[in-house]
């Protein structure tokens, strides 16, 4: 089979392969309706290729995904928070949508220190939908890090978790149940890029459960690393079932970190 870059060549002859490779990593190109990131993917001869719109952008350099009347999906920035804590009420990501939209009900929520795709609702019926699908943990979450030390394989994490009186989040017999799967993709040096699954989706899960095993995420000084520059987490994927149409929806974030 041809390889996607290949195929653009031909669908696309008056762009540059530059272009091409930038039309990839933004997410741009759909190949049979799914997003293909990677230039060196293997796609059928009679695939349907097609080129999605430039994304709309909002303050804060907050990317909209996709947007119909009852959802939106972002890929929100590092240091922005997701909402509006009391003790933080500086510009939020829903803050920004609510200057846009009529109604916007946040769902889950990102660290301000980890970027990527969120959802929100735009309707009662699709915030009641999507509460539900992450309730019962029918949503799939795939997260990507890079963490201090050499992980191998994969497994999973399970631990009960509890955030003490100054918000930070630990092992603890009285918490709730958290579940991490992870997935090692490569390891460079003293460091290691893993594929993160969530099953729950607790306050600061991924972070708290990484340094609980002795690898601290890269640039976490909060959970056990002393390195700076940005937090090595990023909400990499969302899939979720529409709560109105009842289609399957499926959206990736490009990494903003070399993995």
């Amino acid at each position: 089979m041809p390889l996607i870059i290949e195929r653009l060549v031909l669908e696309f002859p008056d762009s540059s392969k530059s272009t091409l490779k930038k039309w990839l990593k933004a997410g741009r190109i759909n190949v049979n309706g799914k997003k293909v990131l990677e230039p060196h993917i293997e796609v059928e001869e009679n695939a349907t290729i097609t080129l999605r719109e430039k994304q709309k952008f909002l303050d804060l350099g907050i990317e909209v995904l996709y947007e119909d009347r009852d959802l939106i999906v972002i890929n929100k920035p590092e240091g922005v928070l997701s909402v509006a804590t009391v003790f933080q009420s500086e510009e939020t990501a829903h803050g920004v949508l609510k200057k846009e939209y009529r109604r916007v009900f946040p769902i889950h929520r990102l660290d301000r220190e980890t970027s990527g795709v969120m959802a929100f609702a735009l309707s009662e019926k699709a915030r009641e939908g999507l509460k539900v699908q992450f309730h019962t943990h029918s949503i799939h979450r795939e997260y990507r890090a890079i963490v201090r030390g050499k992980v191998e394989g994969s497994g999973t994490w399970k631990c009960r978790l509890l955030e003490d009186a100054n918000y930070y989040v630990r092992p603890h017999p009285k918490g709730d149940v958290a579940v991490t799967h992870y997935t090692v993709l490569n390891s460079r040096g003293k460091t290691t890029a893993i594929q993160f699954i969530l099953e729950t989706g607790k306050k600061n899960q991924i972070r708290a459960q990484s340094l609980a095993a002795g690898f601290p995420i890269l640039g976490d000084q909060k959970y056990g690393d002393t390195s700076s520059g940005r937090l090595h987490l990023h909400a990499y994927g969302l899939d979720f079932i529409h709560p109105v149409t009842k289609k399957k929806m499926s959206f990736k974030s490009p990494v903003p970190f070399e993995t």
